[in-house]
């Protein structure tokens, strides 16, 4: 199997994994009321008034930069996450999470987070070092033939639990009109993105909703891949997208972006989630989704900008399309030339390159 084949195997293989330790958490409600800790003022992102970090949200991370350094050792160190993986314990100590060589050693380390709770840290553990084959993934195409990537030119994005507050809060609200999820575990989803460094292009990305449906109270998940490189476009969406005159907002967006969009006939849905609101253009529930303000960063976009790309659609900076919209559209770029990973200039993230024409004739006048 070539390199492109097995990053991407890898990566749905983690992907599910990720989302079982997701789902693992939700499910024992004495575990999960162990798992939350408030951020610190520095690591909050200034959007939200209260903002989480879990040990889920951190283990998930750390798993998933131990499972690609263990097919792809290179590429452990050009891994990048949202998250910190130090936490701190009851008793305040300071404790770095890691994966461990083996289950036992794995569930002491948590222990030490959870103040000596074996049997809840045991769980997570095992859920950490279980075996994820692929047939076990819930996706919906085969995987392509063998296609091959420069790895040693890879760099790795990761988001463990995009939208927190949905995870921790959970409950679900629909909109009665589109369909579409405005917040609830619908809205979480794992992220991971690789891109060139050369270019800062995104060409592989997997989103995985790890609370797609509940059946008898049991939720089951969804996986979604893409990649795009060499000439070859490969998604498992499949390829036909009609127009629905569907936008979807974040919850903070201006006043008069909305008022242009609304008076030119569109539907907005203000939903949760940036790599759920990225997903719904790609599955073609919405033509875009339109944010004005820099509150993403690269985590949020990577994978899900790969997505997109894969199905001749793409992520573009709002700012850049806005004040020179006679100019070649900007996309998302992912080179790391600072530690400011936030994407300042807003986005549009479309399917449909024919969408920025219409947007253009609304938003830039």
């Amino acid at each position: 199997m070539k390199d492109g084949s097995r990053l991407l195997s890898v990566l749905l293989r983690v992907s599910e994994k990720a989302a079982n330790i997701a789902r693992a958490c939700r499910y024992n409600e004495a575990l999960f009321k162990l798992l939350v800790q408030e951020k610190s003022e520095e690591e909050k992102n200034p959007r939200f008034f209260q903002d989480f970090k879990t040990l889920a949200d951190v283990l998930i991370q750390e798993t998933i930069k131990h499972e690609i350094g263990l097919e792809f050792s290179e590429l452990a160190k050009v891994v990048q996450g949202e998250e910190s993986n130090t936490f701190s314990n009851a008793m305040g100590e300071t404790i770095v999470v890691k994966v461990c060589s083996t289950t036992e050693e794995t569930t002491q380390l948590l222990a030490k987070v959870m103040g000596s709770d074996i049997e809840t840290a045991e769980l997570l553990a095992t859920e950490v070092h279980k075996d994820v084959q692929l047939s076990d993934i819930p996706v919906v195409a085969e995987l392509p033939l063998d296609f091959d990537i420069n790895v040693n030119d890879l760099g790795i994005w990761i988001d463990p639990i995009d939208s927190t507050a949905d995870y921790i809060n959970g409950g679900e609200n629909v909109d009665g009109v589109t369909g579409i999820h405005m917040s609830g575990l619908h809205c979480v989803t794992v992220l991971i993105g690789a891109y060139l460094k050369g270019t800062g292009v995104p060409v592989v990305g997997v989103i995985n909703q790890p609370f797609y449906t509940n059946l008898d109270s049991q939720w089951k998940g969804n996986c979604y891949w893409g990649f795009v490189g060499n000439d070859i476009r490969k998604c498992s969406i499949d390829q036909e997208s009609i127009d629905k005159k569907i936008i979807v907002l974040s919850r903070v967006e201006d006043a008069n972006v909305k008022s242009k969009l609304l008076d030119a006939g569109f539907t907005l849905v203000e939903a949760a989630g940036a790599g759920y609101k990225i997903l719904s253009v790609a599955l073609g529930h919405v033509d875009a989704y339109i944010l004005s303000k820099g509150s993403t960063y690269k985590w949020d976009t990577c994978g899900p900008q790969a997505l997109l790309r894969s199905l001749n659609g793409g992520i573009i900076e709002f700012q850049n399309f806005i004040k020179d919209p006679d100019s070649d559209y900007v996309d998302v770029k992912y080179l790391s030339t600072s530690f400011n990973f936030s994407n300042t200039n807003g986005l549009i993230a479309y399917r449909n390159f024919e969408i920025l024409s219409t947007l253009k004739s609304i938003l830039c006048n």
